[in-house]
């Protein structure tokens, strides 16, 4: 099977791939290639085995946490005698094999990731994201790190579905707003997360209003109709409009957009963040002097206005479960930027990672 990795620089003349080209990731150009890789040898009657799936998977794609965690293990890597890093944290795949204890799914099942936290529901099993080496191909995991995929999913839409959809189902949850009713605000609004953010708070009756510091084209915004978008800057009459208007604010990167929240937030109100946009050193260069003094205002602005500040990381299984059920009843599904073939596997990373035209996600698929 051929798959997409960033191979090391140092170890080029010592592995046999097809090179894909460069992608700077800051100053740092990282090496892309397609290599053959074999079906993992597998045991159902091994002890390590028994509550294990091998997994053969169909389409993967990354979510903003893999740049940083990519550029990472690149340099690892460069420094040491690997040959290659696979990369990527959502995927779609068939089950291959199954270990002598697993009741949950047959050969030819079709999975996709669990990454329930800050429980993976057995102990021993760590919580969170599956695997941050989707692109590697093939893939053995535990049973309680896969969930079966709904047929009202494709296998390119699974291949992006799981940890955005868990990740906004639990921020949602979290928020109280299902149970207190409210005025959403979402920030950040083509983000991943984000989408699944507003297609969801739709789904639930809300109309949130969305904040991007982007222009949105006429097919984009009916995609989240009937929410709507409003460019953010330094716009003081957007500022005077919309201060103090809504009861729950969500927000995909709190060191970018916290200052903003909090001006539009009613007192007594809830802000929810899942990250941050500036995960990598060589990635944040770009990142303003004054944004920690943004971010020192705004949270003493939260005591002033007795705002509730929730971090959240990922959901539940049942938060993913709820998120599957909401998609099979109104057939809302991920938003695809584009699909891949492994050859523009180039292209694929420089969309997913640099591109901020992007809207949806992007997903390379592999060829069974």
């Amino acid at each position: 099977m051929q798959c997409l990795v960033a191979i090391n620089p140092n170890k080029k003349e010592s592995i046999d791939y097809k090179d894909l080209g460069t992608v700077e990731f800051g100053p740092v150009q990282v090496v892309l290639g397609a290599v053959e890789l074999e079906q993992s040898a597998f045991d159902s009657e091994e002890p390590n085995n028994r509550e294990y799936v091998l997994l053969r998977v169909n389409a993967f794609s990354c979510n903003y946490r893999d740049k940083s965690l990519l550029l990472a293990n690149y340099d690892q890597i460069k420094n040491s005698d690997r040959l290659f890093v696979p990369f990527g944290s959502e995927f779609s795949a068939d089950v291959i094999a199954i270990g002598a204890d697993v009741c949950d799914f047959q050969v030819g099942d079709r999975v996709m990731s669990n990454c329930s936290y800050p429980e993976s529901g057995m102990k021993g099993v760590l919580p969170g994201v599956a695997t941050n080496f989707a692109s590697l191909g093939w893939l053995r995991l535990h049973s309680k790190k896969l969930i079966k995929v709904s047929k009202t999913l494709s296998n390119i839409e699974a291949a992006c579905f799981s940890l955005g959809s868990q990740t906004a189902s639990g921020m949602i949850r979290r928020s109280g707003i299902l149970v207190d009713g409210g005025t959403p605000l979402v920030l950040s609004a083509r983000s991943a997360t984000s989408l699944f953010i507003i297609q969801q708070l739709i789904s639930y009756g809300f109309n949130p209003l969305c904040l991007s510091t982007t222009d949105w084209n006429e097919s984009e915004m009916q995609r989240i109709y009937p929410a709507r978008v409003e460019r953010i800057g330094n716009n003081i009459a957007l500022n005077d409009v919309f201060r103090h208007k809504f009861t729950h604010a969500f927000d995909p990167f709190f060191d970018m957009n916290v200052g903003h929240a909090l001006k539009y937030i009613k007192t007594g109100g809830t802000y929810i963040t899942c990250g941050m946009r500036d995960q990598h050193p060589l990635l944040s260069i770009d990142t303003p002097n004054n944004a920690e003094p943004i971010v020192r205002g705004a949270l003493a602005q939260s005591i002033v206005k007795n705002v509730s500040l929730l971090g959240n990381c990922l959901g539940s299984t049942e938060d993913l479960e709820r998120a599957i059920r909401l998609q099979s009843r109104t057939g809302i599904g991920p938003i695809i930027d584009q699909e891949y073939k492994l050859i523009q596997g180039r292209d694929f990373i420089r969309r997913s990672f640099f591109n901020f035209s992007r809207f949806g996600k992007c997903v390379l698929v592999y060829e069974n």
